[in-house]
């Protein structure tokens, strides 16, 4: 049984959707810039940048992790639409992988 006390009316126990909704809203931010950037890197990575593996591995994790904790986060928090949103997110890695490779053949 739960400490914490029911939500008034019987609706939802979100005690701060705005806070989560900002949480979310960072880690979509890092799996967007993040995703991409680590990916380019691996493209182009030689013996003073780091290995490529290193790099695809950060934009593997960055791309497809975040967007899954953030998606738990609002999940937990009892966010659907934050979880939906997230999910969605993972389409995201397909989008940049086919536009970086379509603009380096270009």
């Amino acid at each position: 049984m739960s400490d914490r006390p029911s939500a008034p009316g019987g609706g939802r126990n979100t005690r701060h959707p705005a806070g989560i909704r900002a949480v979310i809203s960072l880690l979509a931010l890092f799996a967007l810039v993040l995703g991409p950037v680590g990916y380019l890197r691996g493209l182009t990575a030689n013996a003073h940048a780091g290995s490529a593996a290193e790099w695809f591995t950060l934009a593997f994790g960055a791309a497809v992790g975040i967007p899954l904790l953030a998606a738990a986060v609002a999940t937990v928090a009892g966010d659907r639409k934050a979880a939906l949103w997230s999910l969605a997110l993972l389409a995201w890695p397909v989008v940049f992988v086919t536009a970086l490779h379509l603009t380096q053949t270009a």
